[in-house]
């Protein structure tokens, strides 16, 4: 049986030291075990020339000049459309390209399975290979794009639903995303299906410390609520002179934070530690009492759909605090598997740090009934059985 499956994402590796979703490399190269074969539909970047990458087809799209190709793969096209004008008009080039190579690939015929991940705008670039082919399109919403639905003008709105209710099923990352999108209008089926930590495949054991090592890994943006977290931790430098709060990641709003640790007087207690991946990052964690994601949702409706960051820290033997918020709640049940606190909330999340600096045996409890959690629900096993079983529905 042909089992060939075109994937559609904004972004992919460039090279294998590339670390653009890493999470989908690795679904992807587990579900070539299985036998599905797959080819990616993608923008350019710079001109660059790329047909394989492993076992996968590469089809990139150029869209712009060489020298300002630069939409997506840096810095996420949501973050980029806000910096100019220039980006607003490289959106534009970029959805009218992808549509017409889309078409054009579509004339090939081969592809049962059209695998839409954002699909705010990607359903455009599917379109043609399910009114030409009759391919059976699948939508997966990863929270950037459902909340972008959601705030988008009430006709506009409408018109998008109308486009995504043509795909045959939907795929999110957590039940609170599957609700917005049932909210908002989508019809077909929603399974849901979370990513889970792309790096590695085991939990490390729970070890006592004694260093008072707060730790964040993410995108220094606006959802993440940094400047919740460092006005928290102003609160728990004071309590606490010796503890430190490391800050792992890289974005826009770097200066701006690094600006805000001074205006608190904590800089000297705040370590900006830049992107960091494998072994420097590992030490991190390794590094780290507490763990905290404290994200917000953004005037533009963003928020964290899941947070895979946490499944990290847990695998990684670390208690973990997240805000109350988007997906966030799939992986914490307050109590049992963290500390969940309020979004926007600095002094109730610096309660939540605070409680656990304090009390070792609640750090080791909720880091092992954590990891219990990430075996039983968010293993790679789990999630790529999942996924076939979705993909044998339209294989047969």
């Amino acid at each position: 049986m042909n089992k060939e499956i075109l994937v559609i994402t904004t972004a992919f590796p460039r090279t294998e030291n590339d670390v653009i979703t890493p999470w989908l490399v690795k679904l992807m190269d587990e579900l070539n075990k299985k036998g599905y074969h797959f080819t990616v539909f993608t923008s350019s970047y710079r001109a660059i020339k790329q047909k394989k990458f492993y076992n996968f087809k590469i089809y990139r799209f150029r869209y712009a000049p060489k020298n300002i190709e630069v939409l997506t793969h840096e810095t996420s096209a949501y973050d980029k459309v806000k910096q100019g004008i220039v980006f607003k008009f490289l959106t534009i080039n970029f959805l009218v390209a992808g549509f017409f190579n889309a078409l054009y690939l579509s004339l090939s015929g081969k592809f049962k399975i059209i695998h839409t991940h954002w699909p705010i705008p990607h359903i455009l670039f599917a379109l043609p290979f399910k009114l030409l082919n009759k391919s059976k399109v699948i939508c997966q919403y990863h929270g950037s794009e459902v909340g972008l639905l959601e705030k988008l003008p009430q006709l506009a709105r409408g018109l998008f639903a109308r486009l995504l209710n043509l795909a045959d099923f939907s795929i999110t990352n957590s039940t609170y995303n599957k609700k917005k999108l049932e909210k908002l209008g989508i019809k077909t089926p929603i399974e849901v299906i979370p990513l889970t930590n792309p790096h590695t495949t085991e939990t490390i054991p729970y070890v006592e410390k004694h260093n008072k090592r707060v730790l964040f890994v993410g995108r220094l943006t606006e959802s993440k609520g940094l400047t919740i977290l460092l006005k928290a931790f102003k609160i728990i430098a004071n309590k606490y002179p010796d503890s430190e709060l490391v800050i792992v990641g890289d974005g826009p709003l770097r200066k701006n934070l690094e600006n805000l640790a001074y205006e608190l007087g904590i800089e000297s207690k705040t370590i900006f530690k830049g992107f960091l991946t494998g072994e420097p990052l590992l030490n991190e964690y390794r590094e780290a009492m507490v763990f905290v994601l404290p994200s917000i949702e953004t005037k533009g409706g963003s928020s964290e759909g899941l947070g895979v960051v946490l499944l990290e820290a847990l695998s990684m033997g670390i208690p973990v605090v997240g805000a109350n918020i988007g997906g966030i709640p799939d992986i914490i049940i307050n109590g049992e598997t963290g500390l969940l606190a309020e979004p926007g909330n600095h002094q109730d999340l610096a309660e939540k740090i605070i409680n656990l600096i304090e009390s070792p045996d609640l750090r080791r409890t909720l880091t092992e009934k954590g990891q219990q959690h990430l075996k039983a629900n968010f293993t790679w096993n789990k999630i790529v059985d999942k996924m076939d079983v979705v993909y044998k529905k339209f294989f047969t």
